[in-house]
Parts: structure tokens; sequence; C-alpha cells
């Protein structure tokens, strides 16, 4: 990515524990004055920027917030005690969910009115600025309908005459206004294809494979009806005191309507996710990388198959982030080959979900390593014991510790050894420091594809052909077996397994099990995981709180979210 441009009247307030209203009324009158702005590209960069900032990516609150309260998501007590265990209050970053959208909205919506305000004689530049700032504002309600139901809706910023305080919007009107500013997006942004287009930068593509993404919450979300079957279940037994892990079983929820999407014809957003998703793969701009370790290098930032992601710098105190060493751990700069964090990982059920064959658990799992503390190597995962001790003789045993050099005298604690850690976020510039450049996924070709698969399903009551392969393509990436023939319940099903297989803590578990009516049963069948974090909820979990300080200085929000 090119030097990152911050624009300075947009950024004039640090706004983590601020509520909307107050830093809506942000005054651009530090250094320069609006008028004074006349580069569009500066003013979209500005938005854009925000979200590597450290108003939503760089103590990463946004993706803990998305991927810490799931099913799959595991690690220690100190880490996973607030939000991962339901206590969303008690988070540190809980604010961000909200603050942080307001924050680029407003800059959106200050940004539009200056962009159209601007004469220039390039009217490709600003109509590309134009599009990145409606793509960024659609983008981040819908974090916030999906996070928060209905919210305030905020067509243009405060210091163009918007009333600071304003009431909730319902949430289809909430969604209306999302797919308007996709469209608008789609419009106005350049393909990657276009003369000019610069690499990290949204495009039409991504605008459109949001859309599609906006319209299959939609769909699945109001489908009356309907079952889904999860691989979960408990996570362990304790036998004589200890615990003993299980694998995940197959257990069938009868799916819920998403609360304001009531009456909304299913039938018909499913198609145009459908079709929207067919319109990005007929494209030919984007293609699945050849093997899953490819998808995760340096090189392979902003190509291939990785449609829009968080544009991050190493080392840099704005604008770098701490994702790689909570969810991969950095090597200690004093001890070369031991680990220090990783301490954010996915569970035991979610490895046992793969075949063994499968190169997302072979090749994006860390197999073995030493630990900041120790200098002996340990393992994962606990279920490869025979193996490592050499019990297991067999030449598929042979070939593991071929593979990942497992020693007899290696050791799996309960610290570490229950804990999947994922080496997607091993892709940054240095893996020795604390504030590297993970580009964390935003939209992933991989997603597109399964959006069309689910979509495809539902329209035709049941796989076509097109839907199978779809999802296959994913799947011979990856080593797995093709998926076969199935009925309209088992491919949905499928489909969304394959889901948290491919894309794991990459921001969509959580919104996945919501928007298909399930999160509350899937939660409460874990109970308790392997880790001791508490997967138990309640109603009041399918929304996250309004942050006190919005609810107290808006006196037209009408209260926080029911049970909070």
């Amino acid at each position: 990515m090119k030097k990152i441009q911050v624009l300075a009247l947009l950024f004039a307030a640090s706004l983590a524990s601020t509520a909307c209203t107050d830093f809506l009324e942000e005054k651009p009158l530090d250094f320069v004055t609006p008028d004074q702005v006349t580069d569009v590209n500066f003013i979209a960069n500005g938005a854009l920027n925000t979200l590597a900032s450290g108003s939503m990516f760089r103590y990463g609150p946004f993706p803990n917030l998305w991927d810490y309260d799931s099913d799959d998501a595991t690690g220690p007590s100190w880490a996973f005690g607030d939000v991962g265990a339901g206590n969303y209050q008690s988070y540190w970053g809980i604010d961000y969910g909200w603050n942080g959208p307001y924050t680029l909205i407003h800059r959106c919506n200050f940004g539009i009115s200056r962009v159209n305000a601007i004469a220039t004689e390039d009217e490709a530049v600003k109509k590309n600025a134009l599009g990145q700032l409606y793509f960024l504002r659609g983008w981040a309600y819908f974090m916030l309908v999906r996070g928060y139901g209905a919210v305030p809706l905020f067509e243009k910023a405060v210091t163009e005459g918007a009333e600071p305080q304003q009431p909730r919007t319902p949430v289809k009107d909430v969604y209306a206004f999302i797919i308007d500013n996709l469209k608008l997006a789609e419009a106005n942004l350049k393909s990657t294809k276009d003369a000019g287009y610069e690499p990290g930068r949204p495009s039409k593509g991504a605008a459109s494979s949001l859309l599609a993404k906006v319209y299959l919450t939609m769909a699945s979300g109001a489908l009356p009806g309907g079952q889904v079957t999860v691989m979960g279940g408990k996570a362990f037994q304790l036998v004589d005191g200890e615990k003993v892990l299980l694998n995940p079983q197959p257990i069938t929820h009868n799916k819920a309507v998403v609360a304001g999407l009531e009456g909304l014809n299913a039938a018909e957003y499913f198609k145009l996710a459908r079709d929207k998703a067919q319109e990005v793969m007929n494209s030919g701009e984007y293609y699945l990388f050849p093997s899953h370790a490819e998808v995760w290098t340096v090189g392979n930032r902003n190509r291939g198959e990785h449609i829009w992601s968080v544009q991050s710098l190493s080392e840099n105190p704005d604008f770098g982030n701490e994702i790689s060493l909570f969810r991969r751990g950095r090597l200690d700069p004093t001890k070369a080959d031991q680990l220090e964090g990783g301490w954010i990982g996915t569970s035991y059920q979610w490895y046992h979900n793969f075949e063994e064959k499968d190169q997302r658990i072979t090749d994006g799992v860390l197999h073995r390593w030493k630990m900041w503390s120790n200098t002996q190597f340990h393992y994962y995962p606990l279920s490869d014991s025979s193996v490592v001790e050499g019990v297991d003789s067999s030449p598929a045993a042979e070939a593991k510790r071929t593979k990942y050099g497992y020693q007899p005298t290696d050791v799996s604690g309960l610290d570490d050894g229950r804990i999947a850690r994922l080496r997607k976020f091993e892709a940054v510039s240095k893996n020795n420091i604390t504030l590297g450049d993970f580009h964390f996924p935003l939209l992933r070709y991989p997603d597109v594809l399964l959006i069309f698969a689910e979509a495809d399903n539902e329209v035709n009551s049941g796989p076509t052909a097109a839907a199978r392969d779809a999802v296959n393509q994913i799947r011979r990436r990856n080593s797995a077996t093709e998926v076969g023939s199935l009925n309209q319940q088992q491919f949905r099903s499928f489909v969304l397994e394959e889901r948290r297989r491919e894309l794991a803590l990459e921001g969509d578990r959580r919104w996945d099990l919501l928007r298909w009516g399930i999160y509350l049963p899937v939660m409460n069948a874990i109970d308790i995981d392997e880790n001791n974090v508490i997967k138990r909820r309640q109603p009041k979990h399918l929304l996250y709180p309004i942050p006190i300080s919005e609810v107290n200085s808006n006196k037209l929000i009408g209260g926080n979210n029911p049970g909070w």
C-alpha cells in the first residue's frame, strides 16, 4: 500500500470513549478548513484509514468482537472472560463496535459532501473517490445493524446540518440504506482491471461482493422455518476428574427469524444474493490460490482471492496492529525459536471438523513450537499423543511425525494444548515484533463462492451442479473430498460448516449463526468449552449493548438494547 495519508481535519479527536452524538459534532477546524481541501483522493483515503487506525483495528477491538463470541473461538480465561463469555460490557473494547463505525460514517458523510463540491477536470477520479466513500458508509452501517439492530441513521454529517440526536431507524430501513450505498459504490468505483486502480482500495468487485453478502444476510435472517445441522455439542466430559475432549457431533437446530426482518421476502433476497455473487464470479477478477498456504503470504496480499482487506503498516504506531501477536504469536526477539503470544485460536471441535488430509489443518494450524517460558517443544492437537509418543506406528502416523517434526519428548500442556493457532496470521512482514502488518481479510473470494452456493440452494430448493462446484472449488484447493449428492437441508448445513472451516477467525462465524437464527442453541449446546470459556447465552446476547454514554446523551434513542 502507498504511504498512508491522514486527513487532519477529519482526525481531530480521539473518539474511543465518546458517544456518537459527541463525535459527530467534531468540528473540522484543526490545521485547515474544509474549503482548503481540494484533493478528492486525500478525502476518500482519510476515511479509509479509519479502519487501520485506533478507532477500529489498531489494538484489535473490532475483530475481537466479531470472533471471540462464537462456538469456535477459544483461549485462556483472561482473554475470553468478558466478550468471549458473553460479558460484553466488561470488555475494554466494547464501545468500539459502536463508535468505530459512526466515526467512519461521519467521515464518509463529510467526505461525500466535500467531494461533490469540488470541481475537478478528472471526473473518473472524483467518481472513484465518491464510490469509496459510499462503499465505506454502507459497510459501516452493515456492521452496526448486525451488531445492534435498529440504529440512528445519519445521511449527512452534523457539520453539514444533521441533527446530532437521532432516533433509531428500523432494521429494514437501515438495510435499504446500505443497499442504496453499495449500488452507488458499484456505479462509481473502479474495477481492479481499470487503469489507475490502486490495490488495497475498495473496488467495484468489492462493492458487488459486499452487496451479495448483505442480500444473503437479509434472506437467511428473514426465512421462516427451516433447520440447520451444526457439528458441535459438549466440548468435554469428566472421567475420574480429568477432562476428556470430545469430537463434535451433528445437532439439528430449528431456525428463528431475526428481529426486524420479519415479513421480508426471503426468496427474493436469496435470488438477489445468488445473482450478485454470480456477477462477481463471472467478472474474472478473482481466483483461488492453488494451495491454502499460498493464500497467507505477504506477497499475495491484495490479489487473487483477497477482495478487500485492512491495510496495515509494520511497526507503525498508528497503522500497525497486534492481530498476529494475539492469534499466532511472535518469535521472542531474544530467543529466536520461542513463541510469545498466540493466545487466541480455535477449538478442538473446530479442528476435528476437518478430514485429516485437509490443508486447512495440515498446513493451516501450528502443530509444534516452543513456548515463551519453556525450552521444551509443545504439540497440537492432544489427539496426536499416540503419534507423538511413537505408540502409533502406522504409515499415517509416521507421515505426521515427518511432516510436523514430532519428537517423543514433546509435551502438550493445558494452557496451550487446547488452542489451535491458525497459521494464516503468520502473514506479516516481521514475525518478532508487537505491532505487525497483518492485513485482516474483510472480503475473500471463497466467501463469494459460498454465498452463491448457499443462495442457489435456497432458490432451487436443493443444490444444483453449479452450487456444488462453487463449494468444491474451495475443497479441491484444500485437498478435501468433494461434496456429493445432498438434499436442501443437508447442503445448507454443509455450506455453513464449510464457511466455518474456510473463514475461521475472519469475523464471520458469529454473524453466520445469528443470521440463521441458531446462535443461542449452538452456543448453549457447548455450555463450557475445553478452556473453561463459558458459552452459555441468553436472548440479550443477540445484540450488543449500546454504549452507556450514547444512551445517556441521545434522548431519542429510546434506551439500550433488550437485557442491557
